[in-house]
């Protein structure tokens, strides 16, 4: 039996009201390394700190942003962000350095269950009642109905981790929380006033799709997590620039440098390529993601302007395996989830070539170790 014919059961055990049929299908062939990451004790309290230090950052934001935001008219609710993940690389010295945040990180209940299938028990000591906590506070803080959890993305059933919604939706359940899964476009059949698990990737609500989530949202009829006023403070990449700027708050030593492509001199920009990684300020994953030693100037030129960002480039670290006695390695970075600055959870994501794509013989999401 093969690593996901292992987990798909499992998952089947743990949680027989969802078919086996529909996890096989759902769950593919690379999602799953069988490899691990290992990590100092040292780069794992760097990571906490780190996180930490992300969390003050936060704070700044919203004490010196705030009016940017407003201009946008949307409202600012009370709660925060479920499933926030501080994504970084390890560099040569076993240092962290951040790559992005995302205020709408998938796999933290998958990675959770990855922990659970290979028996080993997480650093930082997280649990299916912390995640179920998390959510049941983001209720409290928003005012949200206290009965039912919406679960929101474009075509949830189209999407690669659906099965992580239906994982959601069982966990759910078993907490006497009812649980719908829901298209954007179906936002109206919500119960009034419920905690909507947004999955959706129109951070600022500013698709036509989004105008009604929006509209529901500015007039308090629905609370969103995460929401729009959450990413602002944390995960447009505008922020990273930001805070390189700023003088209040010790910077972070994981923070890199910054250039913001919409007031940098292009051709200053240009001559150091080969040491940056470029990306829109409001993206997600690799979408759109350049790396700089790669580029040419046509593609260069075309995507040049304020919507984009140059950020320093730090080599992933890697490991050492074997895949059919072929020695070979992995590239890998760190996606670590915390909630109100505290890490719950850190998984890897391993892979080969440019981007984590999950299509590689041997990489995928794995589990991280500390000694």
């Amino acid at each position: 039996m093969n690593l996901k014919s292992s987990f798909v059961q499992f998952l089947n055990e743990k949680y027989p009201a969802i078919e086996k049929s529909i996890l096989d299908s759902t769950i593919s062939e690379q999602l799953l390394s069988p490899f691990h990451v290992t990590l100092t004790e040292n780069t794992f309290k760097q990571l906490q700190t780190e996180i930490t230090s992300y969390q003050n950052l936060r704070l700044w934001s919203e004490k010196n942003l705030t009016a940017n935001y407003e201009n946008k008219k949307m409202r600012k609710p009370n709660n925060t962000a479920v499933c926030t993940s501080y994504d970084f690389h390890i560099n040569d010295q076993g240092e962290p350095k951040l790559i992005e945040i995302n205020t709408n990180a998938a796999f933290l209940a998958l990675g959770l269950e990855l922990y659970n299938f290979h028996k080993h028990k997480p650093e930082t000591h997280f649990t299916e009642n912390e995640l179920v906590q998390m959510f049941q506070n983001e209720i409290k803080l928003s005012g949200a109905a206290q009965n039912e959890i919406v679960i929101m993305d474009e075509k949830p059933q189209a999407q690669r981790l659906y099965i992580e919604f239906l994982i959601y939706q069982e966990i759910f359940k078993k907490n006497n929380l009812n649980t719908k899964i829901l298209d954007i476009t179906e936002i109206d059949s919500a119960t009034a006033n419920s905690l909507i698990y947004n999955r959706y990737t129109d951070f600022f609500l500013d698709e036509d799709k989004s105008q009604q989530v929006k509209n529901l949202f500015n007039e308090n009829k629905i609370q969103l997590s995460p929401h729009p006023y959450e990413y602002f403070l944390l995960a447009d990449k505008q922020r990273m620039h930001d805070w390189n700027l700023q003088t209040e708050v010790e910077k972070p030593q994981s923070l890199l440098k910054i250039y913001d492509l919409g007031i940098e001199d292009k051709d200053f920009i240009w001559s150091i390529r080969k040491t940056l990684f470029f990306k829109p300020k409001n993206s997600f994953g690799s979408k759109q993601a350049y790396k700089g030693a790669n580029i040419s100037r046509k593609t260069f030129d075309a995507f040049y302007g304020s919507q984009f960002i140059a950020q320093e480039y730090v080599m992933p670290a890697e490991i050492d395996v074997v895949i059919e006695n072929t020695p070979q390695k992995f590239k890998y970075d760190l996606r670590c989830y915390a909630y109100d600055g505290k890490l719950q959870l850190i998984i890897a994501r391993l892979y080969q070539g440019q981007t984590t794509n999950l299509q590689t013989l041997g990489g995928g999401f794995a589990i991280a170790k500390v000694e």
